[in-house]
């Protein structure tokens, strides 16, 4: 990530200067993501194309609320909570929009916010009790290739490519589960407190 981040400061640093000078904060940010998200669920019937740039416009806003919190100083728990739930509605509507105008299968389409927000407590929960999950694929490398092809190509891999990335979540899941079960209950069986003070 460290490349990526660099070159995302680079391009962005206008952008976060102007939007730290008007006073908007990083959470405000965040949560700009599901208003586009819903402008997704409405336009990608007649508009795939749009569709899918408004999805990568929501990836360019989901690094820009780190790089602002990072221009303010700002770092908590709260922001990474905010922004957390900011992305889970957001792939959540979009894989509604993909549901209702792409043919994705209801019960793929169904399935994936439910295993991505358990996706994303256990790795929270991992966060904060300092056992990372030792490795997980982000849906972008599997979710967004298929959408893309479907887009602009109207070739339809997007049961496949949301079935595999919920496969690869479940799997950082239970290597999640087992990692959280060690540090999770202290020594007599009794819980441990949580989170950690």
């Amino acid at each position: 990530m460290g490349p990526y981040r660099k070159g995302f400061a680079w391009v962005s640093a206008p952008m976060v200067r102007a939007l730290k000078a008007l006073g908007v904060s990083p959470n405000a940010v965040s949560a700009s993501q599901i208003a586009v998200g819903v402008v997704i669920v409405l336009v990608l019937g007649s508009a795939p194309g749009l569709g899918f740039g408004l999805m990568l416009l929501c990836l360019f806003i989901d690094s820009l609320d780190g790089a602002l919190a990072r221009a303010y100083g700002r770092y908590s728990q709260f922001g990474a909570l905010v922004d957390q739930i900011a992305d889970h509605v957001r792939e959540t509507l979009v894989i509604a929009a993909l549901a209702l105008h792409g043919g994705l299968h209801p019960v793929v389409a169904v399935l994936y916010p439910i295993i991505q927000g358990t996706f994303n407590v256990v790795t929270l929960l991992c966060n904060l009790r300092d056992v990372p999950v030792p490795w997980s694929v982000k849906s972008y490398l599997t979710v967004y290739p298929v959408f893309f092809l479907w887009a602009f190509f109207g070739v339809n891999w997007l049961t496949a490519g949301v079935a595999l990335a919920i496969g690869f979540m479940a799997l950082t899941i239970v290597l999640a589960l087992q990692r959280l079960s060690g540090v999770m209950d202290t020594a007599d069986g009794t819980p441990a407190v949580f989170p950690p003070a």
